[in-house]
């Protein structure tokens, strides 16, 4: 079930959230944000939802609002009971002899026994499950902050563990918003988005679980695939990979994981007894990647993709293709000259591929060493950034930037390096408009955008 987060303040804007969860089956008044619990006031957005509602007033403790004494808390909590609506969500700490009271006295009201810790994710998920289990809740709700990518995984291996029919369960933070999506898959009985604005770091909004990750459809058959990176933020690949899937009517969902380095041995592990079909790889993970693979079909030691069959770990590489094949609808590159900013993961896959399809390639790199050794194994030429303007003033056709740099607003091409008649790509896709091909455009130059090789390369992972 989705359940839209109502916040107010005020009973207009309360209004407004309920109109605009139109998509929702739950609505969750989350009264500790409310301007008034005043009962004639959260009767009128009861009646007005025309849903199911949850009732849910936190206290600061567990991450809402509510500041008032317990005697005042449970005189608040046992007056909201009497509007009876479909479920309530009562904190695992609240007196068990006020949940067994409410119980009885208000039997059609379903118990939410709701666990928060905003700091971390628990040791033992098991045996905070059996302590906050009583015989008056319905369902259980148990929520940890992720401080780690392997935390969340933790959570959700710990619902996969416990396929009940009474577990709500994600992890809390950026590094868990992914678990928000695919906990579904796992019988999480109620997926939660916001309307306006997030009230918890890592909330996906009501329009885009609906939207973009076509939540209402997702089920224990679904497949799931993602982006591991660092950073995500800039990155579009969610959005188009689940438009696809959606216009190709496949049960599968795309997520965005952030994974830092440290932790891909024990990610890689995990994964293999969780229902991931496939990986997209960016920076700066995709030289990393290649130490955890069962089978390598990249023909040096970068991927951009990892399919997952039968546990194991297979990795490809369709930067260069897709990077060249956008080049080449506008020139080909046979005996023309490239120059390629960077030296990593995208730039030797681009390298490899210009190399491949007869062009004279050249490596500029801020790390001279690495440069080199890219350069030695592809017989070209290799440079430091320091010697940039020696080698674009030489000439050269194509100017590929495949460095991080323009995801800072830094441009490393000197303005007077830019030829006009040049093309000049940017691998990066957010900002769209990047320094370097705003100065690109200027100088005359035929420019490329990072979203032409992203497209080419999403369609080849797809395949």
């Amino acid at each position: 079930m989705l359940a839209s987060i109502i916040t107010g303040p005020d009973l207009f804007s309360a209004k407004r959230q309920i109109k605009n969860s139109s998509n929702a089956d739950l609505i969750e008044l989350r009264l500790d944000y409310l301007d008034s619990i005043a009962i004639d006031k959260v009767k009128k957005l009861m009646v007005y939802s025309g849903k199911k509602v949850i009732f849910n007033l936190t206290t600061a403790e567990n991450g809402g609002k509510y500041s008032q004494n317990e005697k005042k808390m449970l005189y608040d909590l046992e007056n909201l009971f009497s509007l009876k609506p479909a479920y309530f969500d009562l904190a695992s700490n609240i007196s068990f002899d006020f949940v067994q009271r409410m119980h009885e006295k208000y039997p059609e009201v379903e118990i939410i026994t709701s666990y928060h810790n905003l700091k971390f994710t628990e040791d033992n998920l098991e045996q905070l499950f059996e302590k906050i289990k009583n015989p008056y809740a319905k369902f259980y709700k148990i929520v940890c902050y992720a401080n780690s990518t392997i935390d969340a995984l933790r959570m959700i291996d710990f619902l996969k563990k416990n396929k009940t029919d009474n577990l709500i369960a994600f992890s809390l933070g950026e590094r868990g918003s992914f678990s928000r999506v695919i906990s579904q898959i796992f019988n999480s009985r109620i997926v939660y988005g916001f309307v306006d604005k997030k009230i918890n770091e890592g909330q996906i909004s009501i329009d885009d679980l609906v939207n973009i990750y076509n939540i209402k459809n997702i089920n224990e058959k679904t497949d799931i695939y993602a982006l591991l990176a660092d950073p995500i933020e800039p990155s579009l690949s969610h959005v188009y990979h689940n438009s696809i899937f959606k216009e190709q009517n496949k049960n599968s969902v795309y997520v965005k994981i952030k994974l830092n380095v440290q932790e891909m041995n024990l990610f890689f592990n995990l994964v293999k007894d969780l229902p991931f079909s496939g990986f997209s790889v960016s920076m700066p993970l995709k030289e990393k990647a290649i130490h955890f693979l069962d089978e390598n079909n990249s023909p040096f030691d970068a991927v951009n993709t990892i399919l997952v069959k039968d546990r194991k770990l297979i990795g490809y590489n369709t930067d260069g293709i897709a990077a060249l094949d956008a080049v080449e609808r506008k020139m080909k590159v046979k005996d023309k000259k490239v120059v390629i900013l960077g030296a990593g993961g995208s730039a030797k896959a681009i390298a490899y591929e210009a190399k491949k399809r007869g062009a004279e390639v050249v490596i500029i790199n801020r790390d001279e060493t690495k440069a080199i050794g890219l350069a030695s194994k592809l017989k070209c030429r290799a440079f430091p950034l320091s010697k940039i303007r020696e080698v674009l003033f030489e000439g050269y056709n194509i100017l590929i930037n495949a460095t991080s740099s323009s995801m800072e607003n830094i441009s490393l091409v000197p303005i007077e390096c830019l030829i006009s008649g040049t093309i000049v790509m940017d691998i990066v896709t957010r900002p769209v408009d990047t320094i370097l091909l705003k100065e690109a455009n200027i100088k005359g130059c035929v420019v490329l955008y990072g979203m032409e090789m992203f497209i080419n390369q999403a369609a080849l992972q797809f395949n």
